[in-house]
């Protein structure tokens, strides 16, 4: 074979292995503890527009997991302290600039800690692995006015869907804001924080008072890097999303993937609030080095694995 070699130089490993230093540093410094989960599960995130590998073994039939969410969450309802990983996350059909079917994820959880106080941590950061900026917040809705005047507050879905379908021959009603918000992102120079997201995209996070998602992003020049919440602790709220989930999935012609019964238990074992944060640490890193491709600071991507 040629193509033996890795696809990054000495220098993107070694910077690799002072970032992933210098974030256990900053989180053991807080009190977190470092725990290990899954890779491998029964089950997997309904969400539709995420897509799991599935892998059938002398145990049954498995998911490589998407992000360690769903685990860490069942840790934290039976043992409730501040708990971070860094470990391989699997997406399948994503690859790209920006891109690659198995990734480094950065996730961590506080009991008690607010949404608010987890965007404040995660800027503290990407200050500490990246470099110390100024940060423009704002909120979802004002991203997407500013870049196509719109004011989705006051559109029906109809106009929403028209909207996203004039830059992006695949909207349609489920993604439309989706493709809005990652057009209106590709604009962007800087470090945004971005809240207020709408209700249809809340995932798992909880809902604020207002409706909207209490849950945020931290974009630079235009790329998501970390997203977080108030974190869904309503088991049968839970239950119904995925089942939304689902029902969107099977409408999409997609895998039916059902609600994941034993994060529903643990929900229903009545954890107190808290808040998580993912961050991808393959995307901060290419930011760090001045990097234009992903696979420029994997090892091997999968185009070499």
């Amino acid at each position: 074979m040629s193509e033996w070699r890795p696809g990054c130089d000495a220098l993107a490993l070694e910077a690799r292995a002072e970032m992933l230093k210098k974030a256990r540093e900053f989180f053991d410094s807080r009190g977190y503890l470092e725990v290990q989960t899954p890779s491998l599960s029964r089950n997997t995130a309904s969400d539709p527009f995420l897509s799991s590998f599935e892998v059938a073994g002398a145990s049954g039939h498995r998911y490589l997991q998407t992000s360690p969410e769903f685990h860490m969450k069942r840790l934290l309802a039976a043992m409730p302290r501040p708990i971070y990983q860094i470990c391989p996350a699997f997406r399948r059909g994503e690859a790209g600039r920006l891109h690659n079917p198995e990734f480094t994820m950065l996730e961590w959880y506080a009991p008690g800690a607010s949404a608010n106080d987890m965007a404040e941590l995660t800027c503290e950061l990407v200050d500490e692995l990246y470099q110390r900026a100024q940060v423009r917040t704002t909120s979802f809705h004002q991203i997407v006015q500013e870049k196509f005047g719109l004011d989705i507050s006051k559109c029906d879905q109809k106009a929403v869907t028209s909207a996203a379908r004039s830059i992006a021959e695949h909207a349609d009603e489920h993604n439309a804001l989706d493709c809005l918000y990652e057009k209106a992102l590709s604009g962007l120079s800087g470090r945004v924080l971005v809240h207020g997201f709408p209700a249809l995209l809340a995932s798992l996070a909880a809902l604020r008072d207002d409706g909207s998602a209490d849950r945020f992003e931290v974009i630079i020049d235009g790329i998501e890097i970390a997203n977080g919440c108030q974190e869904l602790l309503d088991a049968d709220e839970f239950k119904a999303r995925s089942v939304r989930d689902d029902a969107m999935r099977r409408a999409k012609g997609l895998q039916s993937i059902e609600c994941d019964p034993r994060l529903e238990a643990a929900l229903r074992s009545g954890p107190g609030p808290v808040s998580g944060v993912a961050l991808g640490m393959d995307r901060l890193l290419m930011l760090k080095l001045g990097r234009r491709h992903i696979s420029e600071v994997l090892a091997f991507s999968d185009r070499l694995a």
